[in-house]
Order: structure tokens, then C-alpha cells, then sequence
């Protein structure tokens, strides 16, 4: 009988929270001191890139409302797909649904507002957030329902869905590196990429999301058919 090999997932899905446990704890520090008392950090030394902070020091608490349910729900949504965790304990696995769809519910609609009140690339930057938030909270009510309606495997699938676009951002940031690294050859700014950086971002997982989702759907039907 064949098994999905999947080790290769887990490994790229660990190295994506680390960086977002990066992110996350670089961002908290950082505003922190904004928090108590309004402390700007001074300009990065000459040749070094200057990655806008303003709309982060302005919206000390909404980048925090932000980023910090966001890595609650990496953390958890791992635990999510752990095979034992759902067969042996159940009741953990439904809790643990519970408290992603509210975490989710906050990632959604803060980061939408985040694309409104402080975009770093501008129209491109709150197009992308607009739509990728609302596709995460639309896939996030639909995994909610399919498991009101004990549809199983559509709610995996929706889950599935869900938390790709939840762990983007993680791999935006290598992309934004690789701007970053060829900033003094192409002559473009964060301003000028990072939209861009976070359509790939999403865009490379959603299509992830759903070769997996039909990889696996595949795999399931045919072992069912032996």
C-alpha cells in the first residue's frame, strides 16, 4: 500500500514557523519601547537596506493584534494536522479548532485593516491583503461549517486552505531577502516591491494548498478502491 510521503512537508512547515517565530519576536521588541514611550529607532547605518517602520510605529497595536494571534495560529495549526492528536485525542483537536477559528477571525480582519491604514507598497500591497484575507476568512467559515455538516474531508480540505494563507507571510519574507539582495542592481524599494513579494507569497501557497489537497484526495480514493 502506498503512503504519501509527506516528511518533506512537515520539514518546510517547521523551517516557515521558525521564521515566523522570528518575525514575530524581532516585531514585539521592536514595539515595545514605541509602546511606552514613543521611541523611534534610529535610521539604519549608510549601504544598509532602510525598511519602512513608520506605519509599524504609528499602529504599535494593531501590528501587535496582528502578529501575535498570528503566530498563536501557526503554532496550533500545526498541531491541527498531527494524524495522533486527531485519532487519540479528539477532544483536544476540537478545542484546538475553536481557538484557530478565533485567531483567525482577528488575523483576517486586522490584517485587511493593516492593508487599509498602512501599506508599504500602496494599492498593490492592500489589494493583496484584501483579497488573501478574505479568501482565509471565507475558507476558515467554510472548514467551520463542513464540520458542522460532519463533512470531514471538506473541512480538511478547507483547513488545508486556510492555514496557507495563514503561514504566506513566512515565505514572503525570503522573497522580500531576495528583493532586498538585488535592491543595487534593479534599483527598486520596498515601496516599490513588497506588494509584489506578498502576491507571490500567497499566490505559491494556494497552489501548494491545492496540489496537496488533490494529491492526497487522489491518493485517498484510490486506497479506498483497493
Amino acid at each position: 500500500m502506498y503512503k504519501p510521503k509527506n516528511k518533506l512537508v512537515w520539514t518546510v512547515a517547521f523551517f516557515l514557523t521558525l521564521i515566523g517565530v522570528v518575525i514575530v519576536t524581532r516585531r514585539t521588541f521592536f514595539l515595545i519601547p514605541v509602546l511606552q514611550n514613543r521611541y523611534e529607532p534610529t535610521p539604519p547605518p549608510p549601504g544598509m537596506p532602510n525598511f519602512p517602520e513608520e506605519g509599524f510605529v504609528n499602529n504599535p497595536v494593531l501590528t501587535l493584534l496582528h502578529i501575535l494571534p498570528a503566530l498563536l495560529f501557526i503554532l496550533f495549526g500545526l498541531l491541527q494536522f498531527v494524524k495522533t492528536i486527531r485519532t487519540k485525542n479528539p477532544r483536544f483537536h476540537r478545542w484546538n479548532g475553536r481557538v484557530l477559528l478565533s485567531l483567525g477571525a482577528i488575523i483576517g480582519v486586522s490584517g485587511i485593516v493593516m492593508g487599509f491604514k498602512m501599506p508599504i507598497s500602496g494599492v498593490s500591497e492592500t489589494a493583496a491583503t484584501t483579497l488573501f484575507g478574505t479568501l482565509f476568512l471565507f475558507s476558515l467559515t467554510k472548514a467551520f461549517i463542513s464540520i458542522r455538516q460532519k463533512k470531514i474531508e471538506l473541512h480538511r480540505e478547507w483547513m488545508i486552505r486556510a492555514f496557507a494563507i495563514g503561514m504566506a507571510v513566512t515565505t514572503t519574507r525570503p522573497i522580500v531577502g531576495i528583493f532586498f539582495a538585488t535592491s543595487r542592481f534593479t534599483g527598486l524599494t520596498p515601496q516599490d516591491f513588497f506588494g509584489t513579494a506578498l502576491w507571490i507569497g500567497f499566490t505559491l501557497h494556494l497552489i501548494l494548498a491545492e496540489v496537496w489537497i488533490n494529491r492526497t484526495r487522489r491518493l485517498k480514493f484510490t486506497l479506498h478502491s483497493s
